[in-house]
């Protein structure tokens, strides 16, 4: 980009991550440029689920808020666009037509059609990364807590059942002996996804001393071979303790682990899923755990969302459920803008591609 342009940006930011947060990374992604910016702040119409579809002529944006006419009222003249959740379709990037680049401040950015920027030669930035640590934290955390029985612990603890077993003439360990758990050290730990959270989930179970399968069938076996021992993905039901979900929620990927796949598992196995709902198969899983078929699980993720109150999983007590807050940082709103500024301003400060998202594709469609 040469500075001697003058750059009119659009920036949306919502209740995730701030406008005012946006707006400070994107000055200083167009330091030394003479630019305008324009803003509002975007509704969190939750949920953000992939199955929310509304009629507005795109399929292929998903989890996202708002509405595009918003958008659309506002982009004429803009050449960036910097968003979070806003649903940037097709029609939003023909409306604009002096768009040069569009930053979205999510690594799956699901929320955009990327194929339409592609296609008109518009530049693309995402956040890649952004939610490993926090999800990868979590994905050890749920195997903690699972094999360690806390939950159904600080229960028993506050529902005052401690005091009363064992403030008796004769003590009552029954309960009590049931939170014997696991130690992870060679335990088996199953990782389904080797993207860049998978990667470092297992990184973090080889540092407790765990036993880490991997499976991944797009990646090559010498990079599988560095994270753990190499698994088809029935073999690694069958042997792991530990099962972890970490695939992109992809239409080839809805179901895909299946009734036949929660029937390998070992009895004494868990399962955790902080990818997204629709790639299991909630009711086998929930099969599973009613007839004991596994130990438990632990899920920050449902087919619906938010999980329903007459869900079966709710009245489970060998499952934890968390609201899907995998990805949800203290610093989710500065971090996340963070990072899009660090993809961005190679191109605006050094002319450089090397962090642009579709910036291959774009070079061949243009030497077509």
């Amino acid at each position: 980009m040469e500075k001697g342009k003058k750059i009119k940006v659009l920036v949306v930011g919502d209740d995730w991550v701030t406008t005012k947060d946006l707006i400070a990374a994107t000055k200083r992604v167009l330091e030394g440029y003479d630019y305008e910016i324009d803003s509002y702040d975007e509704v969190m119409d939750k949920p953000m689920s992939r199955e929310k579809k509304e009629d507005f002529g795109d399929d292929s944006v998903t989890e996202y808020c708002g509405h595009p006419q918003d958008l659309i009222d506002r982009i004429a003249g803009v050449h960036l666009l910097v968003v979070h959740t806003s649903p940037v379709t097709k029609q939003v990037i023909e409306a604009g037509k002096d768009l040069i680049a569009i930053g979205c401040c999510r690594s799956d950015a699901v929320s955009v059609n990327i194929k339409a920027a592609t296609d008109k030669g518009i530049y693309f930035f995402n956040a890649p990364g952004r939610s490993v640590e926090p999800v990868s934290d979590l994905t050890i955390t749920f195997a903690l807590a699972l094999c360690r029985n806390i939950v159904r612990a600080d229960r028993y603890v506050k529902e005052g059942r401690w005091d009363q077993d064992i403030n008796r003439d004769v003590p009552n360990w029954e309960e009590y002996v049931t939170f014997r758990g696991l130690t992870l050290q060679d335990k088996k730990f199953g990782v389904v996804g080797l993207g860049k959270i998978g990667r470092r989930v297992a990184e973090k179970a080889a540092g407790l001393g765990m036993d880490v399968q991997v499976y991944d069938p797009f990646l090559d076996k010498k990079i599988l071979k560095e994270y753990g021992t190499v698994r088809s993905l029935e073999e690694l039901f069958e042997v792991s303790d530990f099962i972890s979900i970490h695939i992109p929620p992809v239409e080839s990927n809805k179901g895909i682990i299946s009734r036949e796949l929660f029937n390998k598992m070992k009895p004494s196995a868990y399962f955790i899923n902080v990818a997204r709902g629709e790639i299991i198969d909630e009711e086998a899983l929930i099969d599973a755990l009613s007839n004991k078929k596994i130990a438990g699980a632990a899920l920050d993720v449902y087919y619906t969302e938010p999980l329903p109150l007459k869900s079966k999983l709710i009245k489970l007590d060998n499952v934890i459920l968390t609201p899907h807050l995998a990805g949800q940082r203290k610093d989710v709103s500065e971090g996340s803008a963070a990072i899009l500024e660090g993809q961005m301003k190679p191109f605006f400060q050094e002319n450089s591609l090397a962090t642009c998202f579709n910036s291959a594709k774009i070079v061949k469609t243009t030497n077509k």
